[in-house]
């Protein structure tokens, strides 16, 4: 009887090493397979974000950089003088100077780079055309993704009507420019929206507002308005011998090259 008890040990414990290593064999190759799902997920999310970026890479191989944007925006704005002055039928000699303010349309999208100016889709533009008789203000909408524009509003006003010019908010915040006339609502319109959404840690939003104001063209604007408003006719009569000054300044240099 000790006989076949010992063969029955002998077989259960042969049984039983049997499923466990039978069960060691499964898990690995439960591991392995495991192994090689996450491998091949791995792989798949690599290869769908390497896809991704091609797909970006190849989205902003034509897009333009921001001198480039700018340079367009300057070409916009002399076709747009250039129109202006077909409506008022003005010549060239007419004109003793122009200034622009650029401010961001009711609805848009933008962008910048990283220290650059914001660079808007739509803009609202006014255009101040200075002539011996008084100012020619147009009001345009520039939509510079599609480079179409069109004309919202002219104004024709005496130099003696400007009573004042002023920039309301704060720097780094929303501002406003504000022109007063003396027989009419005030004009007003906003040049910045916030510099402090989306800047780097690195970046200064003062900088930033800085650059965002000489974008824009208000210093500009703003310092020949102040002046019509302080001097009236004056101020266009100087500008106008100031640019005679200039002009037989680089004739008499022409001359002495040619002589």
């Amino acid at each position: 009887m000790t006989a076949p008890l010992a063969g029955s040990g002998w077989t259960l414990l042969a049984v039983t090493a049997g499923v466990t290593g039978g069960l060691a064999w499964f898990g690995i190759v439960a591991e392995q397979r495991r192994v090689k799902a996450d491998e091949a997920e791995h792989a798949q999310q690599l290869s769908a974000r390497w896809a991704a970026f091609d797909d970006w890479r190849r989205k902003l191989s034509d897009k333009p950089s921001d001198p480039e944007m700018a340079a367009w925006l300057e070409c916009d704005r002399k076709i747009l003088v250039d129109k202006a002055m077909q409506q008022y039928r003005l010549r060239p000699s007419q004109v003793v100077a122009h200034a622009f303010i650029e401010a961001p349309a009711r609805s848009y999208k933008r962008a910048r780079v990283v220290r650059g100016p914001w660079r808007y889709s739509r803009y609202r533009l006014l255009l101040f055309l200075l002539t011996d008789d008084g100012v020619r203000q147009v009001n345009i909408d520039l939509d510079f993704e599609e480079g179409a524009s069109r004309t919202t509003q002219r104004l024709n006003y005496r130099f003696d009507a400007v009573a004042a010019v002023r920039i309301d908010g704060v720097a780094t915040q929303q501002q406003t420019f504000e022109l007063t006339l003396f027989n009419g609502e005030p004009i007003s319109v906003r040049v910045t929206v916030s510099n402090t959404e989306g800047i780097r840690s690195d970046e200064d939003p003062r900088a930033l507002s800085q650059v965002s104001l000489d974008a824009s063209g208000l210093i500009h604007t703003l310092n020949v308005l102040e002046g019509i408003a302080a001097e009236g006719k004056e101020w266009i009569r100087q500008q106008r011998q100031r640019a005679d000054e200039r002009l037989a300044e680089l004739t008499k240099s022409v001359h002495d090259l040619i002589d």
